[in-house]
């Protein structure tokens, strides 16, 4: 793969936003990932990791949940155009790999990313290389199902008992 298509995965990492707390692509994400696609159609050979990353505001499952969904997430958006499953994988990696300081806004959003590196079947997933395999998602906590309310059959009374007219 040419230094300058390997530069374009780099790059790529800046312009894939989601929406707030979510895992939710946003719009102005899809041309970049459109054109990763068009970049791997190009090089049928190689695969794709995809590596998603948090700031460490909030607490560590949940950050790590969130991450390996956002990943998940460009996984799918590719997946619906066209790439095969086995050539891409994704993992989440939550707030344990920062680049950046977490004690500023600047460096917890350079934290907050997603990373795309390209590699041949038989060598190793680059993400991996860089920082261990990923770490293992806990399960999400289980929410109780909403109980519907218990309605109350309507009171019934007793029929009026009209009383015996009085002797006079």
């Amino acid at each position: 793969m040419k230094v300058e298509e390997k530069k374009k995965l780099q790059e790529a990492t800046k312009f894939i936003q989601f929406e707030f707390n979510k895992a939710t692509l946003k719009p102005s994400s899809y041309p970049t990932l459109d054109g990763l696609v068009e970049l791997l159609n190009a090089y049928p050979d190689y695969n794709l990791g995809i590596s998603a990353h948090a700031d460490n505001k909030g607490d560590d499952a949940y950050n790590l949940r969130l991450s390996d969904e956002r990943a998940a997430s460009a996984r799918a958006y590719m997946l619906s155009k066209g790439m095969t499953d086995t050539r891409i994988v994704s993992h989440g990696y939550g707030e344990s790999k920062p680049i950046a300081d977490n004690a500023t806004e600047a460096g917890r959003a350079l934290n907050r990313r997603v990373e795309f590196d390209v590699y041949l079947p038989d060598d190793p997933n680059p993400a991996e290389t860089k920082y261990g395999p990923a770490p293992e998602i806990p399960a999400a906590p289980v929410k109780a199902a909403p109980t519907a309310p218990v309605k109350k059959a309507p009171a019934r009374k007793a029929p009026v008992r009209k009383a015996a007219p009085r002797k006079k």
